[in-house]
């Protein structure tokens, strides 16, 4: 079983993060490594200059509000047990996290939204307890399915041991016409919680939700703002990578996909 919480050695890490001392240096490297492929083309058949909290604040703020004015949305944060929802509401940029700026968006945030979350981990009458890697998980909460206007889901489907059935319990608890969110790792060391499992392309994420009904990609791409960050792991979840001349891990990409549930033909809320 997959776990999924945002409160895991994940969070412990980027709690590691921000105490430490970052520390810029300047060094000259002779790099003799062999170059392959055409430098010269430059690459345009996908967008490589998406801000992923940015444009995650842009649905969750300004477009879903607006088209549903006047009517209180829900919202389900995917492993997101604690409620915190650190990254959409106070990251300005990669590990830069303003505590006024989270502080403001989660006022308006609270308004706008009747918060829920979906976790393995028992903490609250906000939280839908259980595997969404498990088709059961809709019979267990039958009562939520179809009424969710918005799911995000940061840095979880990495470690979903059976991610195109949680895209089939997710695809089912939206609202048609509801949005989802889904920020996942392209490139990025192997990082344990407790399990890590896979990496998806720009395409991916939506072919998982196609496979479960209608749906519109309305943003895909990759966020590589951290491309070239130096970034080693904490050990808890084994996650150190060899460092070489280089540093540790720097070819860091998200994928970050915004889709749009359609109204299904047939009339059926969902494919289970």
């Amino acid at each position: 079983m997959a776990e999924y919480s945002q409160v895991s050695v994940l969070k412990a890490g980027v709690r590691a993060i921000r105490k430490a001392v970052f520390r810029r240096r300047l060094r000259m490297l002779l790099d003799f490594s062999l170059s392959v492929g055409n430098f010269g083309k430059k690459a345009d058949c996908y967008s490589t200059n998406i801000d992923k909290e940015a444009i995650s604040r842009k649905y969750v703020f300004d477009v879903l509000p607006t088209q549903n004015s006047g009517r209180s949305l829900r919202f389900l944060d995917v492993g997101g047990r604690d409620g915190n929802l650190s990254y959409l509401l106070g990251h300005r940029a990669p590990l830069d996290y303003d505590k006024k700026f989270y502080a403001a968006n989660q006022a308006r945030f609270n308004q706008l939204y009747e918060y829920f979350a979906v976790d393995l981990i028992p903490a609250g009458d906000h939280v839908l307890t259980g595997d969404i890697c498990d088709r059961d998980f809709l019979n267990r909460y039958s009562d939520f399915r179809g009424k969710f206007d918005i799911i995000y889901s940061n840095n979880v489907f990495e470690h979903l041991e059976k991610p195109w059935i949680a895209a089939e319990v997710l695809y089912d608890l939206l609202v048609p016409g509801g949005i989802c969110i889904t920020i996942v790792p392209f490139s990025q060391r192997y990082h344990e919680s407790p399990g890590d499992f896979f990496r998806y392309t720009h395409t991916a994420i939506g072919k998982l939700f196609e496979a479960a009904g209608p749906i519109e990609i309305l943003e895909s791409g990759y966020d590589i703002r951290a491309r070239r960050f130096n970034w080693q792991g904490i050990g808890s979840a084994k996650d150190i990578v060899p460092v070489d001349k280089f540093g540790a891990w720097r070819e860091t990409w998200f994928t970050v996909t915004v889709l749009k549930k359609l109204e299904n033909k047939a009339g059926r809320i969902g494919p289970i």
